[in-house]
């Protein structure tokens, strides 16, 4: 497996047990977009699976519980009373009213006299049930569960329950609850005095009363309730504590499968009683049937990173009518993205990646691997939502349907999208099936065109409806929704691959921007994605034709549509062609292009990019703290000096000397490297990039410079100045020596060292500067201050 990261679940033995809380330690990235995705992981019927959808970064996808228990309790109390109690008026009457509040209602009931209670208190729907219907026995158990709550709840805020140590007050409730069972004519009051008393044993360690309790008072009474599940956890927890794991893993799991209340929770003790020594077969052995048995299955798959499908399988057989194959599924899926589809996208030229991904990438054998796993899980989908008995077939089609996508099998792709579309779909499948379809044939076509494009557009204008539409549904608010993922990726990876594969790479540059709008909207695009790759990644002639189709009154419809959903903007296009040529020094074209901008404040720089520095300098010289210049004025004088070094041939070498000292400071090592990039980092030079563009060459390796350098050198009869130039030939070509640096597991690369630092350090041209300048004033200068010079020579003496 790759740079997974795998979490640990900062829990203590206590917290399991109290499922409120939970925290789990995770990564510094976005665990909701690391890769590369198009199957969303909310297709599944039912929500409350949500936390175990898929995510390598964190322990659960979603740690907030899929249901709150007072709402549950809630609903079940307004059932029992009745229209017109509402769930809200329960959920306040249950756990907001004071124990006064209710006994001064008891009170009057029972004595038919008035009390005095807050007007909140008599205005509730619940109260109003009590007063009409005089259910004593409600009101009673209500009273005794409030006794119960200080001494069978935590304090969330601590990582231990804070229970009072009053075994007496404990064993007093213990044994009012009891009579209290006894004396009940309503199994639905009997669940909620056994499940106090339960909680009662089970939380102060009474776990053999526990036990019994359970056994005695609950397991026979069928009330449909939440107690249940919740009563079964605490058994669960009684047997843990008596040393019983597997016993309590089987009750979690039946728990976790019985409802979705407190589902977290009963998740995390299931894997918390789990010894990594004992054989899956002895949990599985305790599973009264193959529903139970798959139930628990799936908690062993759920949270696992690596390939689950011979899991999946089992599931399938034991029971393919659970819900649970429907979050297995799409999790497979999920990582079959991340493992195999995103590092093979990664191996295609073209495009832009918006979201923060490292890994060390993936071997050709271990993609080889992934794409098997991907072909034998399609294939299974495909036959397995053939199965009536399975819930969600649609999904199961669609997903054997993008599987294929993923690995180009675009024939089979096309075979089981024909079999989906003709399925009964829940509304998020077959939005899941219609984007698989767009992907299907973008990259199934041979060559987008003119005619290509006008057939796209519809489904690119439906993708950006959804996005728009959709909202994020994970736990934080800066966090993209889904669908605006979708739109990013389709435009910035795959369609960008597209185009730059056929050499559009203005439209590359394009979609990148649309993509960049989509993510960004109404924000300030000067420095937004979409203008980066412009700068980055295109050279003059495209710019140009980007330029154009600006200009163009008449666009094909996806162009138009391009142009006005984009962060790119054609002021954005017009200053950075200037720019475009100045990086080929054409000047000329750089002026004309310049003078079209209509932002010149964009075309000021703050440095110097004439001085003539012997060290290399970015930083502003403390005697240009109020020194500008522009991008124009530098391609001007460029030009007037190009013509000079022509026509002035008396002064033929100062000319060449101060175009060759422009070229220098345009450099990555240079004074006004701004005059060609907007922006430098601190570890990027002294190494080419590997396909590196002409531009890029220049950048880092300095060779036009030095070029002029040698001219200016060869024009002059004046040994200092031919020394000064060597000097800087010399500074050039260290350049262009490549420095290797540390690998992705920070290992120093020291034989590689060993052979770069003495390349570096004795500059083929220090020799000649040394033979033929020696005795010149400039090199008692360059060697009184250059280090690199000084130890050569002493190291040559």
């Amino acid at each position: 497996m790759k740079w997974k990261i795998f979490i640990t679940v900062c829990i203590s033995t206590a917290i399991v047990f109290f499922p409120q809380n939970i925290i789990g330690c995770g990564g510094s990235e976005d665990p909701y977009d690391y890769y590369t995705s198009f199957f969303h992981p909310d297709l599944p019927n039912n929500p409350a699976y949500r936390p175990f959808y898929y995510t390598g970064y964190n322990f659960l996808y979603d740690e907030k519980e899929p249901e709150e228990v007072t709402d549950i309790l809630a609903g079940e109390w307004a059932a029992y009373c009745g229209k017109p109690v509402k769930d809200a008026e329960a959920k306040i009457f249950i756990n907001h009213f004071s124990y006064q509040d209710i006994s001064s209602l008891y009170y009057k009931i029972e004595k038919n006299i008035k009390v005095k209670m807050p007007d909140s208190a008599l205005s509730n729907g619940m109260a109003s049930y009590f007063l009409t219907t005089k259910d004593l026995e409600g009101l009673g158990y209500i009273l005794y569960a409030k006794k119960v709550e200080p001494y069978a709840t935590g304090n969330a805020s601590k990582w231990q329950a804070d229970l009072p140590n009053e075994s007496a007050t404990i064993t007093e409730l213990i044994t009012n609850g009891q009579q209290l069972y006894a004396a009940s004519k309503k199994d639905f009051f009997k669940l909620k005095y056994a499940y106090q008393i339960l909680r009662l044993a089970a939380y102060s360690h009474r776990n053999d009363d526990a036990i019994k309790f359970y056994d005695t008072y609950i397991a026979g009474n069928t009330t449909n309730s939440v107690l249940q599940s919740l009563s079964v956890s605490l058994k669960a927890y009684a047997l843990k504590n008596n040393g019983d794991k597997i016993q309590a893993a089987y009750l979690y799991s039946k728990a976790f499968s019985a409802s979705a209340t407190r589902r977290v929770s009963n998740y995390v003790s299931f894997r918390w009683m789990l010894n990594k020594e004992e054989d899956m077969n002895n949990y599985l052995a305790l599973c009264k049937n193959n529903k139970e048995k798959a139930a628990m299955l799936s908690l062993f798959s759920l949270a696992s990173p690596v390939n689950e499908l011979p899991s999946l399988k089992k599931i399938y057989n034991l029971d393919p009518g659970s819900e649970v194959l429907d979050v297995l599924v799409v999790r497979e899926i999920n990582k079959l993205e991340e493992n195999f589809f995103t590092p093979s996208l990664r191996k295609e030229k073209g495009g832009k990646i918006f979201y923060f991904n490292w890994n060390e990438g993936s071997t050709d054998t271990l993609l080889t691997k992934f794409e098997n796993e991907a072909k034998e899980l399609s294939a299974f989908l495909h036959t397995a939502a053939k199965n009536s008995q399975v819930k969600n077939a649609g999904l199961f089609e669609t997903a054997a349907c993008y599987a294929c996508y993923m690995i180009k099998d675009f024939t089979t792709a096309k075979k089981y999208l024909s079999v989906a579309e003709k399925m009964v779909l829940t509304k998020k499948v077959k939005d899941q099936l219609m984007l698989t379809k767009l992907l299907i044939t973008i990259s199934g076509q041979d060559k987008i065109d003119t005619a290509f494009e006008e057939k796209l557009l519809p489904s690119i204008k439906w993708l950006e409806e959804k996005a728009r539409k959709d909202s994020a549904q994970n736990q934080a608010d800066y966090y993209l929704s889904q669908w605006k993922i979708f739109y990013r990726n389709l435009m910035s990876e795959i369609l960008a691959q597209r185009y730059h594969r056929q050499g559009d790479f203005y439209k590359e540059a394009l979609v990148v921007g649309a993509a960049d709008w989509m993510i960004t909207y109404s924000g300030n695009y000067n420095w937004s994605n979409g203008i980066n790759f412009l700068r980055d990644n295109l050279v003059s002639k495209d710019v140009e034709k980007l330029f154009d189709l600006f200009n163009n009154e008449n666009p094909s419809n996806l162009e138009r549509y391009l142009l006005t959903h984009n962060t790119i903007k054609k002021a954005a296009v017009t200053e950075f062609a200037g720019t475009a040529y100045l990086r080929d020094y054409n000047y000329v074209k750089a002026i004309s292009w310049f003078k079209k901008s209509t932002n010149k404040k964009n075309l000021q720089i703050n440095t110097n990019p004439f001085v003539d520095l012997l060290y290399d300098q970015e930083e502003p010289l403390a005697s240009e703290a109020k020194f500008v210049t522009t991008k124009v004025a530098f391609a001007e004088e460029m030009q007037k000096q190009m013509v000079l070094a022509v026509t002035d041939k008396a002064n033929a070498a100062k000319h060449f000397y101060k175009i060759a000292n422009g070229m220098y400071n345009m450099t990555y090592y240079g004074h006004a490297w701004q005059l060609v990039q907007y922006g430098r980092g601190g570890t990027d030079g002294y190494s080419i990039p590997v396909g590196a563009t002409s531009f890029e060459k220049e950048y880092y390796g300095c060779y036009s410079a030095l070029e002029y350098f040698k001219k200016a050198m060869e024009a002059s009869a004046d040994n200092n100045f031919k020394a000064r130039c060597l000097f800087m030939m010399a500074k050039c070509s260290q350049k262009q020596i490549k420095k290797l640096a540390y690998n992705s597991n920070g290992n120093n690369l020291s034989a590689a060292d060993n052979a770069y630092w003495p390349r570096f350090t004795r500059n083929k041209y220090f020799p000649g500067l040394i033979k033929k300048y020696g005795k010149t004033p400039f090199f008692t200068e360059a060697f009184n201050s250059c280090s690199y010079l000084s130890d050569f020579v002493k190291h040559n003496n």
